[in-house]
């Protein structure tokens, strides 16, 4: 796009604040003396369509570019996208702008330079630019143009944009982004490009008065700026990346989403120290932890694109807890199951022992008794004195001391391929 900008009205800064003013214009002066009269006489017989001439010495126009973020809006994680506000600034010379003033040519005109509205870009060269990686934009934006006695152009736009950034979640909540804004000049480098800034110069500032918008989730690390220029099809244009670099705050995600997720495991956990015969409590405990531990997830969810458990931290410690408490929500079941086998082999026990009193003798094949008794499943687990080989007693044992182990475990294991220790 051509730097014009929706014609907002700008109100004309006093020239005294740009450079110092006489009071009267010198004697013998000639030229304009008034600020339209300078924009007629520099706009006569100037063609638009035409770049400026290079500077001597030089084989092409060089435009000195730098901005100021003002304003992050919002960074959306699901659509990876950053919507900023940034004023940018560009200068170069058109020797064909240059007019007389009281400091150059004794010119009647009191100041070296003259502010003008942005709609005079509709009337010289400017160099057409776009953010190639915009997909939207946001507000109104404005234009402040200067023009100075030498020729030399600055215009200084402010503007709302939203830019596609590649974000890596791997140590969410823990993790750091950045996006850039590419501006790109279009015009062939071999005629126009873009200044590159000198060793140690910073051209991509946040300004000192603060920064307002939305950053309440992320601390802005540094600004910087790189200039280089495009490859592929022909021809190569210059182009510079702003680019901003976040770090999230993560006691949102620590506070009400790791945590409490931890917690529920424990909770769940505690299933297997409530009596086995207290199915309703065992039950509650895990399905309310389980349930719980979804609905966590799925707010996570919600906050980030479509991405594995692998992709981020957060997703894959929600993901270990939500298997985590399914499996006491199974070892109920399992454990319930097993409890009911044990039932009806210690009836069949029973009604073993009663047989032997009563006729005296003892039964041969105490294991097939029980098995015929025990059920289709119930009969793999009878021992040949007719007792079970694994009960449910068995179950809450081992998942007592297994349970807490092999989450901190797998716990280690994701947060060790996030590389999340030492973040």
């Amino acid at each position: 796009m051509r730097l014009s900008p929706k014609y907002a009205v700008v109100a004309l800064v006093a020239l005294a604040a740009c450079t110092p003013a006489l009071s009267q214009p010198a004697g013998g002066c000639t030229g304009p003396t008034e600020q339209g009269d300078v924009r007629s006489a520099i706009l006569a017989n100037y063609d638009l369509y035409s770049p400026p001439a290079p500077q001597a010495g030089d084989d092409k126009l060089h435009i000195a570019l730098s901005a100021e973020l003002k304003m992050i809006e919002s960074v959306s994680e699901p659509a990876g996208s950053v919507k900023m506000a940034i004023e940018h600034t560009m200068k170069w010379v058109d020797s064909r702008l240059a007019f007389n003033s009281s400091t150059l040519n004794n010119g009647c005109y009191p100041h070296e330079r003259a502010v003008f509205p942005p709609d005079m870009l509709d009337e010289i060269w400017s160099p057409v630019y776009s953010f190639s990686n915009a997909i939207g934009s946001f507000g109104d934006s404005s234009t402040f143009l200067v023009f100075k006695n030498d020729g030399e152009v600055t215009v200084k736009v402010r503007e709302g944009i939203e830019v596609s950034c590649e974000f890596d979640f791997r140590k969410m909540p823990f993790d750091e982004q950045e996006c850039y804004a590419r501006l790109e000049i279009r015009a062939p480098v071999q005629q126009v490009d873009i200044t590159p800034p000198r060793d140690g110069e910073s051209l991509f500032n946040v300004p000192d008065d603060g920064l307002k918008g939305g950053t309440v989730e992320w601390d802005i690390l540094s600004t910087s700026v790189v200039v280089s220029e495009t490859s592929g099809s022909p021809p190569a244009m210059s182009y510079a990346d702003f680019t901003v670099k976040l770090r999230r705050k993560p006691d949102y995600w620590m506070s009400f989403v790791l945590i409490p997720s931890v917690f529920l495991v424990a909770l769940s956990y505690g299933t297997f120290w409530i009596q086995r015969g207290a199915v309703p409590a065992r039950a509650a405990f895990c399905f309310i932890a389980y349930l719980s531990t979804i609905n966590n997830t799925k707010g996570a969810l919600n906050a980030l694109p479509k991405l594995s458990a692998g992709d981020a931290w957060i997703l894959g410690v929600l993901s270990k807890s939500q298997y985590f408490c399914a499996y006491t929500v199974v070892e109920v079941v399992v454990a319930n199951y097993l409890l009911h086998i044990e039932t009806r082999v210690q009836a069949a026990l029973k009604e073993a022992r009663n047989k032997e009193e009563i006729s005296g003798q003892q039964i041969s094949d105490m294991q097939a008794f029980v098995r015929a008794r025990a059920g289709k499943f119930g009969s793999a687990l009878i021992r040949k004195d007719g007792t079970m080989a694994f009960s449910d007693q068995n179950v809450d044992v081992l998942s007592r001391w297994l349970f807490p182990a092999a989450y901190v475990v797998a716990f280690g294991t994701v947060t060790a391929m996030a590389g999340v220790v030492g973040a």
